[in-house]
């Protein structure tokens, strides 16, 4: 009886297979969720008037609770859509690729421009900018290894 030599492809993933299908937008809402309560507590419960550094042609401002789930979400999306590709295309450097620039991306894009701002609001956005990325990177490096 002849058998067949197992296919060295192996089968399409789907949705219910991979591991990140649950961890990856719970991490997300984690990230989020974080930085509400963060900023609720910081601006209503502590009184502090966070401001948004000077930028882009326009002065300094406050913090709007629409801004910080815009700037939550958005990039998570991005690295998770960016990370999708990268274990399709390139399987075997997929996590080491994007954590690298995840990383990257998460401090280049604290906020070092204090225009208009004092040290203490920038400290407090740069723990912002921290809880998310504390939330997503990890759960997203350990589902893509978990794939691997």
């Amino acid at each position: 009886m002849a058998t067949t030599p197992p296919s060295p492809r192996p089968p399409a993933r789907h949705l219910t297979d991979t591991p990140g299908r649950a961890a990856r937008p719970a991490a997300i809402g984690i990230g989020l969720l974080t930085n509400l309560v963060y900023v609720v507590v910081l601006t209503t419960v502590a009184g502090y008037d966070l401001m948004a550094p000077a930028g882009f042609g326009r002065p300094a401002q406050t913090v709007q609770i629409g801004v910080v789930i815009a700037a939550s979400v958005v990039p998570a999306l991005l690295g998770w859509g960016l990370l999708e590709l990268l274990e399709r295309f390139i399987p075997r450097r997929a996590t080491l690729i994007w954590s690298t620039l995840a990383i990257l991306l998460l401090v280049g894009g604290l906020p070092y421009n204090g225009a208009g701002v004092t040290a203490t609001d920038q400290f407090l956005l740069a723990l912002m900018h921290l809880v998310v990325g504390a939330a997503v990177i990890p759960a997203f490096v350990i589902t893509s290894l978990r794939k691997s």
